[in-house]
């Protein structure tokens, strides 16, 4: 065979591996947040979690993250455990609502909102919940660290249905112990 023939083989062999082990790499466990914190005005309210907000804990908010999970946020060298007990922020291009003390800890007073990185040390332990009848119908109460998506995917039904036949203007917030008819 000819050399140029076997060595073009082989350039092509190695760009297809290349390229197949990017599509099916891991995703990396660090991400880069826009990050704010909230604490005045907000202490002993009720969180989606259904627990009093507690500014001196070391809890955060998250549109997209199920509640109850742990996650390290660092900034400028420090780092803090959080858990994900609240729905939030709600503005601009925002991830993460950190608690007053989490903020602190971080350097995050000050700048009231900064690019941070997080990682996920774990996911709320499953928690197993059975639909219910009554005699309204059927029923699934919200339980700790539940989120409407996998509610709904747990039933077999659409978010946009669960949000619509229980009139919640806000999917992203529903509270634990929360009957939800479907």
């Amino acid at each position: 065979m000819n050399l140029r023939f076997i060595s073009v083989r082989v350039f092509w062999f190695l760009l297809l591996l290349c390229g197949f082990m990017a599509v099916h790499s891991e995703p990396a466990h660090a991400t880069g947040v826009l990050a704010s914190w909230y604490g005045p005005g907000f202490y002993g309210r009720p969180t989606a979690s259904g627990e009093p907000y507690d500014a001196y804990a070391y809890t955060a908010a998250s549109r997209t993250l199920p509640l109850g999970t742990r996650l390290v946020v660092s900034m400028g060298g420090r780092s803090v455990e959080v858990t994900i007990n609240d729905r939030g922020p709600y503005v601009g291009a925002r991830a993460l609502d950190l608690s007053q003390a989490a903020a602190q800890s971080l350097g995050l007073i000050r700048p009231g909102v900064a690019y941070v990185d997080y990682s996920i040390i774990s996911y709320p332990q499953s928690q197993t919940a059975y639909p219910q009848e009554s005699a309204t119908g059927r029923t699934y109460t919200v339980r700790p660290g539940d989120t409407l998506t996998s509610i709904a995917a747990y039933l077999g039904v659409s978010v946009g249905y669960l949000a619509r036949y229980n009139g919640l203007a806000n999917p992203d917030y529903i509270r634990v112990g929360q009957a939800l008819y479907y």
